[in-house]
């Protein structure tokens, strides 16, 4: 009596989800809009300086949206990559997509006004946008270095660029509005321009 072993359907395995492959394209033009963007605004920081304590600066609200814009183009590449995850973490990227949104629209709206002081009520409550924003960065900095599909630099820079806002705010508490001025215009360029630089020229996920 021979006997056949048939393959059993009754559990089958599941296939594992793989990450979307990284578009070449997409993510090079999200390198330059991030380094573009983050050189614009520390240039514009630094020539405008302690006049930003006077009321709001065209250059630095110009400026400051070409930076966001440059953050949305990245944010959204991570969201598409799943670089912070697949699970509940994919939501980081989504909710900054909004967070990032108002930041702009209120760049785009504070025209016309002296000081942050003369917004109206719903200007007033987008202007958390920036703020909540920066910190949403830091969270997923921290995601992305946690789920570890970038190696190298690429992994730990957007940890570093979420960084920004909390080194910029102890600049400004221990050495003042021009101290904190050029610490913010050096963080941006050392992590958010070197990540985007480095998209830029590297594409594809590495392990430089």
């Amino acid at each position: 009596m021979s006997s056949r072993i048939v393959p059993s359907n009754v559990n089958p395995a599941d296939p594992v989800a793989t990450p979307p492959p990284a578009n070449p394209a997409r993510t090079r033009i999200a390198g330059i809009l991030l380094a573009i963007g983050a050189t614009a605004w520390a240039i514009g920081t630094v020539v405008v300086g302690d006049k930003i304590q006077e009321g709001i600066q065209t250059l630095d609200t110009i400026t400051g949206m070409l930076f966001v814009v440059g953050l949305f183009a990245f944010v959204w590449t991570v969201m598409a990559t799943r670089g912070a995850g697949d699970g509940w973490t994919r939501i980081i990227p989504a909710g900054l997509l909004v967070l990032l949104s108002g930041a702009f629209l209120l760049n785009a709206l504070s025209f016309g006004y002296a000081r942050h002081d003369d917004f109206p009520l719903p200007l007033m409550i987008l202007d958390a946008c920036w703020p909540l924003g920066q910190l949403g960065m830091l969270v997923l900095g921290i995601a992305i270095a946690v789920r570890g599909r970038s190696q190298g630099a690429n992994r730990w820079l957007p940890l570093l660029a979420g960084v920004w806002f909390p080194v910029t705010m102890v600049a400004q508490i221990f050495g003042g509005s021009t101290a904190s001025v050029y610490v913010s215009a050096a963080w941006l360029l050392a992590t958010h321009a070197h990540l985007g630089l480095r998209l830029a020229l590297h594409p594809t996920p590495s392990t430089r």
